[in-house]
């Protein structure tokens, strides 16, 4: 399994986009997480890369690295199991030449037997070097960072027993991808359209993830909360904000209740013109006649005609040639699309106008 990082850009000590990168080992980790943090930007702009795990949720606030020195604000409780999961020579070599207090902190949550043993281990164990001492003391962090963040366990454990009771009862084999290609997704949790805290899951195939995107983006939250998950790549930023489309329906709901012909031109028509006719198609698999007449009124005349052309000739082509993972991949696009050109018609709409965008 890959070691995931997450690196965010901070704005005003506001985390307003993020991004993933996937590495090989541990060692790379460091070196890529020390690199980024070491960067500085213009404007007021900070960048922060740290490692997480899959399937927790961190909360997205000004990300502060912990220090060593941290272990002494770390409840009892956090101690106790930070013990169980450390071996106990690396914890020696951790606390050596350690501030007391530390040593005192972790001692005193221990048993009797494991401080004697500890005790013994310091005294006879040869002199480590600093970057022994630097890599234990990293280790105990990491497993406090593991163990702080909340589980996202529950929900996903909950997506797999549903998928396995699907296959099950329908006897479908999992339908495989093109490529080899990991396959990562993005969950975003918060009230209003701000996030406040997100996860990160990774599937072997763009149909599982998919999947789970569906599920997660069908949850009922209380009033005033979402959750939103969507599909990522690595090395690109995405905007911590709720987008105006999630699912693929909402582009049929938006365009059809949108009355504004401004709005709607600078929204979902510059949005279809950066689409090409293919992908359109296969987009239009599944969707009945009225649905795709209504989505082609916002295409261009050239474009329309040439998805017209492509349905009057379904010997050469078929839609039912697509596979569901094209389809979805060419949804995903559109919604995308859909979701930027928002983002740039609020920022250069009149503040008068801003109440048009209501869906």
């Amino acid at each position: 399994m890959k070691n995931i990082i997450l690196i965010t850009r901070e704005n005003n000590e506001v985390v307003t986009q993020v991004s993933v990168y996937l590495c090989n080992n541990h060692k790379e980790v460091k070196q890529f997480c020390r690199f980024i943090n070491s960067l500085s930007l213009d404007g007021g702009e900070k960048l922060a890369a740290r490692e997480i795990f899959m399937n927790r949720e961190y909360n997205l606030e000004k990300y502060v690295p912990l220090t060593f020195e941290d272990i002494l604000k770390v409840k009892n409780r956090m101690i106790q199991k930070i013990m169980r999961e450390l071996d106990m020579q690396m914890l020696a070599i951790a606390l050596y030449n350690a501030n007391q207090e530390i040593k005192d902190h972790i001692l005193q949550n221990m048993s009797q037997r494991a401080t004697a043993m500890l005790k013994e281990d310091m005294d006879y164990m040869d002199i480590p070097s600093e970057s022994e001492i630097e890599e234990a003391r990293e280790l105990v962090l990491d497993i406090l960072n593991f163990l702080s963040v909340e589980t996202f366990d529950e929900s996903f454990n909950a997506f797999d027993k549903m998928v396995k009771k699907t296959r099950k009862k329908h006897k479908s084999p999992i339908e495989e991808d093109d490529d080899n290609s990991l396959n990562i997704v993005l969950v975003f949790r918060g009230t209003g359209n701000v996030s406040s805290g997100m996860s990160i899951s990774i599937f072997d195939s763009f149909h599982e993830a998919d999947n789970f995107c569906n599920f997660m983006n069908e949850l009922k939250q209380a009033k005033g909360n979402f959750i939103y998950a969507r599909h990522a790549k690595q090395m690109v930023e995405y905007e911590t904000t709720k987008p105006l489309v999630i699912r693929f329906e909402q582009v049929l709901e938006y365009n059809s209740k949108v009355r504004n012909e401004y709005q709607k031109t600078k929204i979902i028509r510059e949005a279809f013109k950066k689409i090409g006719p293919d992908t359109l198609f296969m987009a239009f698999k599944g969707l009945d006649k009225r649905s795709r007449e209504l989505l082609m009124q916002s295409l261009p005349i050239k474009t329309t005609d040439a998805i017209n052309e492509k349905i009057g000739f379904p010997d050469t082509y078929d839609l039912d040639l697509f596979t569901l993972s094209e389809t979805r991949r060419a949804r995903q696009k559109i919604i995308d699309s859909i979701n930027k050109n928002t983002r740039k018609f609020e920022r250069n709409v009149f503040p008068w106008q801003q109440p048009m965008i209501k869906c």
